[in-house]
């Protein structure tokens, strides 16, 4: 299949592992040292086994950590994540397509050329996937084979402290559950659907603080409603599940970061724990304020600022009349959060 986009501007800058065997996660970084041992030792435990990390240009040090682990294989591209694409570089359904950036060439083009025909996992360095105690990613293969299905979606859970002040106290690395003490808004978030990507039942953690601290319009109740009961496309913060762990076969492609052209299992549902209110988002937020960052304008970051901003002036907490500390999958499967 010649029109296959293979990511023809990555090459391997250390530990080519393409041809080993063994269950592969893709991953793309821009200076996120503090976190990796954390990502690797998690992704580890439940059952991967290659890693393929494309760095984006890090200046912190996260290329010289990656190259001392030996199932690591370390990827660059003279690209940077946001620049334009050629058109021909990109799945064929977003070639015409307006705002495309190299990510969107990265995230087919790396599972085409080191994952083809193989179990895979994709997802962002701040995202850890939780299973049910006992249960590794070799026992959900099995459930997904079983069932037919060629993956499975993962349920953005976001995660944050009790209040700045333990905000302030997280260590820059060290900081995830359960070494640290973790909360989540304990109401449905998601429902599965056959064929189709799961709908958004709750607002979410970030549209309650933007709400409440950086001024941000809250939905009416019959819009609340109807969320809640009939839900949504995506969220008022935007889409929060992805694909996590796929079966990837020529041919598919990422419409974007959240959905594939793969039919996903609408039996199970995986939380997803996004550690998003971390000491890390204070240094993306100055990255992000003085060289641009990821976001198209940065709405997403000069909200975030606004919001911790007000967070501190108040000496707020972040939490609110629904959240429940994590304590395990358990605590996901009660509020119904995770189907397993």
């Amino acid at each position: 299949m010649p029109d296959l986009p293979r990511a023809e501007d990555v090459t391997v800058r250390h530990n080519d592992l393409s041809d080993r065997p063994g269950l592969p996660l893709v991953l793309v970084v821009r200076n996120e040292r503090p976190l990796m041992p954390e990502f690797l030792d998690h992704y580890r435990a439940i059952g991967v086994e290659r890693f393929f990390i494309l760095d984006d240009a890090s200046t912190d040090g996260t290329p010289d950590l990656l190259m001392q682990e030996p199932d690591v294989c370390l990827l660059q591209s003279g690209r940077r994540y946001g620049e334009t694409p050629d058109p021909e570089s990109l799945p064929p359904a977003l070639r015409k397509a307006g705002d495309t950036r190299m990510i969107h060439v990265w995230r087919t083009g790396l599972m085409n050329r080191f994952c083809a025909g193989q179990w895979a996992l994709q997802c962002d360095v701040d995202e850890f996937l939780l299973l049910p105690d006992g249960v590794r990613l070799p026992d959900v293969i099995q459930r997904l084979t079983a069932e037919g299905a060629a993956g499975v979606w993962g349920g953005m859970i976001d995660l944050y402290p009790r209040d700045m002040a333990a905000l302030a106290a997280c260590p820059d690395s060290g900081f995830t559950w359960p070494r640290c003490e973790w909360f989540f808004d304990g109401r449905r978030h998601f429902s599965l659907r056959p064929d189709k990507p799961p709908r958004h039942h709750y607002v979410g953690v970030r549209h309650r603080l933007d709400v409440a601290f950086a001024e941000k319009p809250d939905l009416s109740p019959l819009s609340r409603a109807k969320l809640r009961f009939l839900g949504r496309r995506k969220a008022p913060s935007g889409t929060l599940v992805k694909p996590i762990l796929q079966h990837w076969q020529p041919g598919s492609y990422y419409l974007n970061s959240h959905l594939t052209t793969q039919s996903l299992s609408a039996r199970i549902l995986l939380p997803l724990l996004h550690y998003r209110y971390t000491p890390a988002i204070l240094r993306k937020l100055e990255w992000a304020m003085t060289e641009g960052g990821y976001s198209k304008g940065n709405a997403d970051y000069q909200r975030v600022d606004r919001m911790l901003a007000e967070m501190r002036a108040q000496n707020a907490s972040f939490l609110g009349p629904v959240s429940v500390p994590l304590t395990g999958f358990e605590s996901l499967a009660r509020t119904g959060n995770a189907i397993w």
